[in-house]
């Protein structure tokens, strides 16, 4: 942080975003009725845990889960598998980003005090 300061921080959320959304849609486009079985089992067990009557099952046609299901999916597989790609891919990208982004001129090259090198 010291050396790259928010750069670093940029650069990894950049990451983020992309890697969510790539993610999220990835689990839509291959695996969203593995996720609606998930969710509907998840919600029958809640309701009858509750003392409630379970929802009715959807019709084939339309078994499709919803966005926030398929949101808590990404985010865990996110935040736990892709972690340690993420934070490579920063490691290696923020140098470069940090040198071009001085070289145009929009951020100011910082000199580190030998002490903290």
């Amino acid at each position: 942080m010291k050396k790259y300061g928010y750069v670093g921080v940029g650069v990894y959320l950049g990451f983020s975003v992309v890697d969510l959304g790539l993610t999220m849609g990835l689990i839509h486009v291959k695996g969203a009725e593995k996720v609606e079985q998930l969710e509907h089992w998840v919600l029958s067990k809640v309701t009858t845990g509750l003392g409630m009557e379970a929802p009715p099952r959807k019709e084939a046609a339309s078994q499709q889960p919803s966005w926030t299901s398929i949101f808590v999916l990404a985010y865990g597989i996110h935040k736990t598998i892709l972690l340690p790609f993420r934070l490579s891919l920063t490691a290696a990208v923020t140098p470069a980003v940090a040198r071009k982004l001085a070289s145009l001129g929009w951020i100011k090259r910082r000199s580190v005090p030998k002490a903290a090198r």
